[in-house]
């Protein structure tokens, strides 16, 4: 019987079975940054004597709040900032930073095969590049950095195999929303989504890691695509990849694939070829629908009443108050330049931010000239940061105000207080940036 993905990886990892289909499982990589690693590095210092097993394996961000926006965030930073230099852990920093789900694929410490963990529920997006990649919490996160290890129960897993070829004006947000929307936000829970077919490998990395950013919004433990070409070509070149061993690597990475006899806990099959642009009007992920669509009468009285919507509301044409393009979901420069071809010589009709996800990013979007595309459109350009998605700096959203995001999340409060947040892909977030109300972008902006 042949293997899927997420069981090789899972299988050259487990250093130990425990009672109760347990497993001690080697983290090959942990990424750490300034919210939810300090408690657990002031943790190792005072009661384990800053015992840590191996610095090397660990890489450390300021991004979730940068530059620090207040006297507690400040603190958060400067501890980290400390810590990682005291232990000679490798730390991104204000000016080379970024989101840590951006800057550790970018720079090549992500890498077919490996196991990756960090406190942050979005570091599935590395299962992109067949990592089992997972977010856990602070102490979960400190004891993987004393041990090299995390205790885990086995997840199942789902084979979700997308078909078809795509609209143009159709993006990878749009497919991970579709999906999300078939299975619903809980339907993924104790599984590891192994995304397959011809669509998902019709897509380059950056996109396939849109689609694996938001496993967990299905409420998965993580989502991966097998490594092929497109996977090796985007890592040549990579900071942390040795160009001298790059044909040994491939050959090991190749390995890492589902076995054509593969069996799975569950699969779903998804056409995508007459997929529309997508958007959530309720509050979580999946309640969303294509843009055309309209508000579904058996839609729940929470969701209704926070949105400030009814049955029957057509999707498109709702009025906007804020526009935002970013996170660790949307932000990579194939992103930007969709954007900046939409809003290439128009005009946002409502407050729009702009925010790359790694300040190489922002660099490589510079040299391009797309920052004065938007800036020349009335949005506001920034530096890399977290903040504006999770509602804590650079774009919290008022209270019953509205905003189209390319963000991840759409629970109540999450961009702010009140705020009514719909999800959609960059396109369709800067053609209603400047129509001032939901609208998909014009079929002619292709891939």
């Amino acid at each position: 019987m042949g293997k899927n993905l997420f069981t090789k990886v899972w299988d050259a990892h487990a250093v130990e079975e425990l009672p109760g289909d347990n497993y001690l499982i080697f983290m090959d990589q942990i990424v750490a940054h300034e919210i939810t690693t300090p408690q657990g590095a002031i943790q190792i210092d005072e009661e384990f004597g800053g015992r840590i097993f191996d610095p090397g394996r660990i890489l450390s961000i300021n991004d979730h709040v940068a530059p620090a926006k207040d006297t507690a965030t400040a603190i958060q930073a400067d501890l980290l900032r400390k810590w990682s230099k005291k232990h000679g852990i490798r730390h991104f920093d204000i000016g080379e930073n970024g989101i840590c789900h951006i800057v550790a694929p970018e720079r090549g410490y992500v890498q077919p095969g490996m196991t990756l963990c960090c406190g942050d529920s979005h570091t599935c997006t590395n299962g992109a590049f067949a990592c089992f990649a997972l977010g856990i919490g602070t102490t979960a996160n400190a004891g993987a950095m004393l041990s090299q290890c995390l205790l885990l129960k086995k997840p199942k897993v789902m084979r979700i195999n997308v078909t078809g070829k795509r609209k143009a004006g159709v993006y990878a947000k749009d497919i991970i929303l579709a999906i999300i929307e078939k299975i619903t936000f809980k339907g993924g829970t104790g599984y590891v989504l192994e995304y397959t077919g011809e669509a998902i490998q019709a897509l380059d990395m950056e996109e396939r890691m849109t689609v694996c950013n938001m496993a967990i919004e299905a409420g998965a433990t993580s989502g991966m695509i097998e490594a092929d070409d497109t996977t090796f070509e985007y890592l040549k070149g990579r900071e942390q990849i040795d160009d001298a061993e790059f044909e040994e690597l491939k050959a090991k990475w190749s390995q890492f694939k589902a076995d054509p006899d593969a069996t799975y806990d569950a699969e779903l099959e998804l056409d995508i070829s007459e997929l529309e642009p997508m958007v959530t009007w309720g509050i979580n992920p999946g309640e969303a629908s294509q843009i055309s669509g309209a508000i579904p009468e058996g839609a729940e009285d929470k969701a209704l009443e926070y949105m400030g919507v009814q049955p029957g509301d057509k999707v498109a044409d709702l009025e906007l108050d804020q526009a935002f393009i970013g996170s660790c979901t949307n932000a990579r420069i194939s992103d930007l330049r969709i954007a900046a071809e939409i809003l290439k010589g128009k005009k946002v009709s409502i407050p729009t931010i702009i925010t790359p996800g790694s300040q190489e990013v922002k660099r490589q979007a510079e040299r391009e000239g797309l920052h004065d595309i938007f800036q020349d459109a009335g949005a506001l350009w920034t530096h890399a940061s977290c903040g504006p998605c999770l509602g804590m700096s650079m774009g919290v959203v008022a209270p019953q105000n509205r905003c189209i995001s390319s963000t991840n999340r759409n629970f109540p409060g999450r961009m702010g207080a009140g705020a009514r947040t719909h999800l959609a892909s960059p396109a369709t977030v800067a053609a209603s940036a400047i129509a001032g109300k939901i609208t998909a972008a014009s079929p002619l902006v292709i891939q």
